[in-house]
């Protein structure tokens, strides 16, 4: 199926500490294009997945069976943070609490659910951020260079901590 078909939700992904913006903008795609949103947070603890072979990951590798304490509270922090940052007339949303590494976590979530396209943050600006992405990648920059479906970038504004997802 090619993107442009896609039947499926805008993926959204979402972490504590990230902008409102994100979610918000996400899902005024997600309303525009008339499908339901779809938020996924990646368990902090859980990026080693992404290291097993490949034959060797099974479905705990997309769906944890279990999380621990700390990734439960912080699902349901971002949970309601999220909400807030949507508000009270927001379109249809869930969240979904992923595994392994981000970039490869959303693809196989877009994969699965027949998203229409995928939607991330961008990186804050910022001396630790350049690092960060130096090191590490962008994950937006990943996921659109390995994608066969559409990845919408959203800038980052520089904002306070009432501006942040919790």
């Amino acid at each position: 199926m090619t993107s442009a078909s896609a039947a499926g939700p805008v993926v959204v992904g979402v972490h504590a500490g990230q902008h409102r913006v994100v979610v918000q903008e996400a899902a005024a795609l997600a309303e525009e294009l008339g499908r339901a949103l779809l938020c996924a947070m990646v368990a902090a603890d859980s990026y080693l997945e992404e290291w097993d072979p490949a034959d060797g990951r099974d479905q705990g590798s997309l769906h944890p069976a279990g999380m621990d304490s700390d990734d439960h509270a912080i699902a349901l922090a971002l949970a309601g943070s999220v909400g807030d940052a949507l508000g009270a007339d927001a379109p249809e949303w869930t969240l979904r609490v992923l595994a392994g590494d981000p970039r490869h976590a959303l693809a196989r979530l877009a994969t699965e659910v027949d998203a229409r396209l995928i939607v991330v943050g961008a990186h804050p600006h910022g001396f630790g951020h350049a690092v960060e992405g130096l090191l590490s990648g962008s994950v937006a920059t990943r996921l659109a260079h390995d994608q066969q479906r559409p990845v919408v970038v959203i800038p980052v504004p520089a904002g306070g901590a009432d501006d942040l997802l919790g």
